[in-house]
């Protein structure tokens, strides 16, 4: 491996996916809010320039870019509502590890019908698989151009957890959904990509089916909800690269320098020799300590 000095965000975020961390350990976050951007930033404009300038504050080495759609989400976007942000940009003038994310069926289901009219859809196997063969149809579409755009991983974001454990019935997302985001998986590691597993809560009741789905890794483990790191890696090896294990809690915990120091030696220790990438579980909000999170990420980097 190449010395941090001489290695990119993009080579350190691919090497520490594939092998484990050796020389720095890499960060990254899966929602970067605009008005957090705006805070430490003190603009009032957020574009490109304002968005990279922050990763560079923040020393982020992974952006992750979510869709934009052209028409209000009443019904799931056609092919050519999707729109991805300066996508050509991130790829072609930074040296960032770029994600996308793509929704699953479960997210867009809630999403579109509400929980009431959702869950009843779940009883209903003729309704419910065509809502799963329309999501795929369309992440399958946008996997293919993300790829030709120069996209360096994907995330498949489904929701399905809360902090005491799923919103469904185990069944129906071993027979329905994780099957579906299975095949996505699948075609995302055909081009040769990274794809990572995003949910929040506990969902350790399906977490095996996730593994076995062929993710390289999970994004957002809320120790809170018992998605303890430790004890994955117990059960799983190395078979995942882990990303996102910092809550709100620490960060409001880490207000003086020892407890900066003592929460910076938990991650360092995390990340030795392993697959794990720097995170929070939330993403970035105004209303967060983000400067202590700036000391916490200068000081691993």
């Amino acid at each position: 491996m190449k010395e941090k000095s001489e290695q990119n965000s993009r080579e350190l975020v691919s090497d520490v996916i594939a092998k484990g961390v050796s020389a720095a350990i890499p960060k990254g976050e899966l929602v970067i809010e605009a008005e957090a951007v705006k805070k430490l930033l003190q603009t009032d404009h957020v574009g490109f320039d304002e968005l990279s300038a922050f990763t560079r504050r923040l020393h982020l080495d992974i952006f992750t870019l979510s869709p934009q759609y052209k028409a209000a989400a009443k019904n799931l976007p056609a092919n050519n509502e999707y729109l991805w942000p300066h996508l050509k940009k991130w790829v072609l003038e930074t040296e960032l590890f770029v994600f996308a994310i793509l929704d699953g069926a479960f997210e867009w289901g809630m999403r579109l019908l509400g929980l009431e009219e959702f869950f009843s859809m779940l009883r209903s196997p003729a309704a419910l698989n065509d809502l799963i063969k329309e999501v795929e149809k369309r992440n399958f579409y946008q996997i293919d151009k993300l790829v030709d755009e120069g996209i360096n991983g994907i995330i498949l974001a489904d929701d399905i957890a809360h902090q005491q454990g799923l919103f469904a019935n185990p069944k129906i997302l071993k027979e329905n959904f994780i099957p579906s985001l299975a095949r996505q998986a699948e075609k995302v590691r055909a081009k040769d990509l990274p794809v990572f597993y995003h949910s929040d809560g506990n969902y350790l009741p399906v977490l095996e089916e996730i593994v076995q789905a062929g993710f390289s890794g999970l994004q957002c483990l809320e120790k809170s909800a018992g998605m303890e790191l430790e004890k994955l890696r117990d059960s799983f090896g190395d078979t995942l690269c882990y990303w996102g294990y910092i809550e709100t809690e620490d960060l409001a915990v880490a207000a003086d320098e020892e407890q900066l120091q003592a929460l910076a030696a938990v991650h360092r220790n995390l990340a030795a020799g392993q697959k794990y990438i720097l995170g929070t579980t939330s993403g970035l909000f105004a209303g967060m300590e983000l400067q202590t999170l700036q000391k916490l990420y200068q000081m691993l980097s």
